[in-house]
């Protein structure tokens, strides 16, 4: 009777070390996949997000918006503005990257979430606030009102 109680205990002894083991491996494995995505605290960037970081912010419910224009294009700061002003206002769920180009070549904006992906070549305001109303996951008030 003692050898089987003793038994018992062993392999009571071993499930607990390895559901301990388990839990612990997981939690090492999430901490490091966290650390590694570095993700910017500014919501609008002049830089491109690199594949790891786009994955990462599209999974978590953000919008992604990419504007590349070149220096030269008097129109471009408008919708840039335009732009600034739309991730601003919308309840931080925006990330935009600005890319300056030196070279005189048509703008365009990608716009991504999870629900879609466009991209519009020389957007107008317009077609830029429709189609992120459009994208967005959780559409903020302004969206709602321009519909009315």
């Amino acid at each position: 009777m003692k050898v089987k109680l003793s038994s018992q205990k062993l392999i009571a002894l071993i499930f607990i070390i390895l559901m301990f083991g388990s839990t612990f491996a997981i939690f090492i494995t999430f901490r490091t996949t966290e650390e590694t995505i570095e993700i910017p605290n500014q919501r609008i960037i002049n830089y491109r997000l690199n594949e790891q970081q786009r994955s990462y912010l599209l999974q978590r419910g953000y919008t992604l918006m990419e504007y590349s224009y070149f220096t030269g294009c008097l129109e471009c700061a408008n919708i840039k503005n335009e732009l600034e002003q739309i991730s601003l206002n919308s309840d931080d769920q925006i990330f935009l990257q600005e890319l300056v180009s030196t070279e005189s070549v048509s703008t365009s904006l990608s716009i991504a979430s999870l629900k879609d992906q466009k991209t519009l070549e020389n957007p107008t305001e317009e077609e830029i606030e429709s189609t992120v109303c459009e994208i967005l996951i959780n559409r903020p008030l302004w969206c709602i009102s321009a519909e009315i």
